[in-house]
């Protein structure tokens, strides 16, 4: 069974932000005008290819990959903005996008939701920096640490 990496906060933006991609995707124009290509790319072209990198991946390194640093946000930042500028791709990508976002939201998984499919498919954890959620999902998990216990104090309390 996988256990949740991402906390409440973290999992409520992955709603929203998911259900929002999937509104813009649909009615971004203004009307339900999708094309049948950007159906094709946001269920099946790019889960397709990560899946094929995942498979990569495990051919090539075994262990899962972890590729979150400041490379693994910037690397990513990049390819979504390649999609979503590119007008064949753009819906798409947010149609990919808000899927996974839901998916990563449902199952906990924290990184890249660009992942959340492949890791499904082929039992792994795979994971790519996420620029949008990493910031949130740090924060959230300092917010849970445990804290120090309280140390003596100084001034009027400890003179009681």
């Amino acid at each position: 069974m996988h256990t949740r990496e991402i906390r409440p906060i973290g999992t409520a933006l992955r709603v929203v932000v998911g259900l929002f991609l999937l509104y813009f995707a649909a009615l971004g124009g203004g009307s339900w005008d999708l094309a049948w290509y950007d159906v094709a790319v946001g269920f099946l072209v790019l889960p397709g290819l990560m899946i094929g990198i995942g498979l990569i991946a495990k051919q090539l390194h075994g262990d899962p990959v972890h590729f979150t640093g400041l490379g693994g946000h910037l690397a990513n930042l990049a390819i979504i903005v390649v999609l979503i500028l590119n007008p064949y791709t753009a819906d798409g990508a947010a149609i990919f996008y808000g899927a996974t976002m839901l998916i990563a939201a449902w199952r906990g998984q924290r990184g890249c939701e660009g992942t959340v499919i492949s890791n499904l498919v082929l039992r792994r954890d795979d994971q790519i920096g996420c620029p949008l959620f990493a910031p949130f999902d740090e924060f959230e998990d300092w917010l849970s640490r445990p804290k120090p216990e309280d140390g003596p104090t100084i001034g009027p309390a400890s003179q009681r």
